[in-house]
This record gives structure tokens, sequence and C-alpha cells, in this order.
């Protein structure tokens, strides 16, 4: 079926049906004219890589940046996940373009599904029961405009006042839903047309965070159907007796300007629902974040001794023997209190012997506080 013969089908199908089948063909050809072997892209992305390699190569190398062999396993992941991504459309869409534009619909589905179940007809088929719901508020305004009669005026006559209420609610109603739903899958065709940009751009340290701003639109762009899907099939199970009435009344010439108000603040309410989901998808989107993306934090500042005296590096044998040294200097600098404590615990750090102990007795840290013995030796005296 072609994106044309959609026209006819209703305003809410042939908007959704008509943006879902351009967005994905536009977002195949913007791809493959990008990642064609002829474009400029693609001669960009080849210089990039060389770049990044030798880059890689060369910290690793010489430890620049805190570089390991380790990171080598890593480097190679993130090559091979970009160049699947930026050459192979099949493996894109499966991993983006459906990822985002079919599995909101597909969850919404199976979060709801009690719910569609036991929630009338209208809510078994979505985007059938939003036509259906759009054409009674239409036709109810029209039949109230009917009997409001060319004098209308919303302050003294209720049936003008529904005919305006209706006729906004299927404003609200469209804008709400399909307007929401159809702007969101526009969001994704473009962002996957130019997705091959970021992906690229996420070799290197200072663009990843063009690249995590792209994925957080592209995020926010799937979660709105998803929380808008679910609003809508909770606002249709709670619209359809209020829709039969309205219908039913309408049928029998009998309208009642309460019905019409009522249906109106339901849209309106659930309207206002689907603007907090809108919010709510931004904040959620928002919280994406990738690793190496956001700058370093600067480390704390060395003291004045340790900065004069830090030789430069430029190897790594050079980096590993003033390690080594640092750690040798870190143990003989604890090593010092102990020797000092030993020094003053000897005999000959104490003071004067005392000859009423036994020469053979080991020292005592004690010793060294204990009054030296008296001894009957007077000093002599100089004539």
């Amino acid at each position: 079926m072609s994106c044309s013969d959609l026209v006819g089908g209703g305003v809410i199908r042939g908007v959704l049906g008509a943006v879902d089948c351009q967005t994905r063909a536009f977002a195949e050809a913007g791809y493959s004219s990008l990642t064609s072997a002829s474009s400029t892209f693609q001669a960009a992305l080849t210089a990039l890589l060389v770049i990044y390699v030798a880059l890689a190569g060369y910290r690793m190398l010489f430890a620049r940046g805190g570089a390991r062999l380790t990171d080598a396993p890593g480097i190679a992941l993130l090559i091979g996940a970009i160049l699947a991504l930026t050459t192979s459309w099949a493996t894109f869409q499966t991993l983006v373009f459906d990822l985002a534009a079919k599995a909101p619909s597909e969850i919404a589905a199976a979060v709801a599904a009690p719910l569609q179940a036991g929630g009338g007809s209208l809510a078994a088929e979505p985007v059938g029961g939003l036509q259906t719901a759009y054409d009674q508020l239409t036709q109810g305004a029209a039949a109230f405009g009917k009997m409001a009669g060319p004098v209308a005026h919303a302050y003294a006559n209720p049936a003008a006042a529904a005919a305006e209420a209706l006729s906004a609610a299927s404003g609200v109603l469209f804008f709400t839903t399909a307007g929401v739903a159809a702007a969101a899958t526009l969001a994704i065709g473009v962002l996957s047309a130019i997705g091959p940009l970021f992906i690229a751009l996420l070799l290197l340290p200072a663009t990843r965070g063009l690249f995590a701003g792209w994925a957080r639109a592209l995020i926010a762009s799937a979660v709105v159907p998803l929380l808008g899907w679910l609003t809508t099939i909770l606002m249709l199970s709670v619209l359809e007796p209020w829709l039969v009435r309205l219908a039913q009344e309408r049928a029998a010439a009998q309208l009642d300007p309460q019905t019409a108000m009522s249906v109106a603040a339901l849209v309106f309410v659930f309207g206002a629902g689907q603007v907090a989901l809108l919010i709510a998808a931004g904040v959620v989107a928002f919280g994406f974040r990738l690793r190496g993306a956001a700058p370093d934090r600067p480390a704390a500042p060395a003291p004045a001794v340790e900065r004069e005296h830090a030789p430069v590096l430029s190897s790594r044998a050079e980096r590993l023997a003033f390690d080594l040294l640092r750690d040798q200097a870190y143990v003989e600098a604890r090593r010092r209190p102990l020797q000092l404590a030993a020094a003053l615990a000897t005999p000959a750090a104490a003071g004067p012997a005392r000859h009423d102990l036994p020469a053979d007795r080991p020292a005592r840290l004690g010793d060294a506080y204990r009054r030296p013995g008296v001894t009957s030796r007077r000093p002599e005296t100089r004539t």
C-alpha cells in the first residue's frame, strides 16, 4: 500500500499513516545518500578513523593520558560498532530506527492489553478509536451550533457554549494525540537520517557530548509516543460512554449541553496530562549519560615541593622508574619514626648506664625515665 492510498480514511488516520510512511522513506533515503561510497562523509569518516587509531596507538605507546594496553579491546569494539552503524542500513534500521519508532507502540500495547480487553471498542484499536472520537466531537459541535441558531452567545445560550466547547475539544484531541505522535515520528525520521554524523562523533572525546545530545533527543522522541499512546488508550476508555450518550442524544434530537460540556472537560483534562507527559519524557531523556562525554574533574593540586621537583616524563620506562623511586622514598619516610623510637629505647640514648643492673639484661623503654643509682664516689674537686 502506497502513501497516497491513505487519503480519505479520516483526519487522524490520514495524518498518522502519511507521516509514518513518508518519514520511513525519508530516513532510509537520507541515510543511504549520506553513507554512499561516493559521499564526502565516507571520506571524512575514513580520515577520522585513521587519526583516531594513530592517536590511540601513540597514547598507549608513551603512556599519555593514562592510556593502557587493556583499553585496546574497548577501542576495537567502539570502532566496530561505529562502522556497523554507519555502513549498513539494515543494522541501523534494526538497532536505531525500529527501536525508536516501533518499540514504543509495542510496549504501550503490551502494558495496556488488560485495559484494552475490558475498556470498550474504542480502546481496543486506538487509531480507529481516536478517529471515531474526533468525528463524534465535530458532529456534536455542528449539531449544537444548529441548535443555537444565528445568535450564538456562549454566555447567554447554553447550546452555543456547548458547540464552542466541543469544537475546542476536537482540536485539543487532535493536537495532543495524533499531533504529538506525528511530531515524534517526524523527529525520529530526521534524527535517523542524520544519525551517522553523530555516531561518527562518538570517536573523539571532545565531540562525544554532541552524540549524547543526539541520543537524548532520539530517546525523548521515542518516549513521547510511548506515554502518549498509554494516555490515549486510557482516555478512550473513559470517553466511550460519554460519546455513546452524545451520539444517542444527537440521533434522538434531544441534545443536552451538560453532556457536551462533560465530554469537553474530559478531553481538556487528558490534554493537560499529555502536556505534562511531554515534560516527563524530556526529563527521562535528559537522564541519559555517556561515559567520557563530560569533562574530567580537575585533580587536586600537588604540594609545592612535589611540583618543583617532579620531573617531566616522556616514556613508560621513565614513569615506571620514577614510580619505583617514589615508593622507596615513601617506605623510608615511614621507617624513620620507627628507627627513632628504637634509638630512644637503647641505653646509650637513655643516659648514663646504671651500675646496679646486670650488664646482660636487655634495655627496656622505661629505663630511660628511671633515676640513676646513687654511688659512693664523690666528684673530684680541683685545687
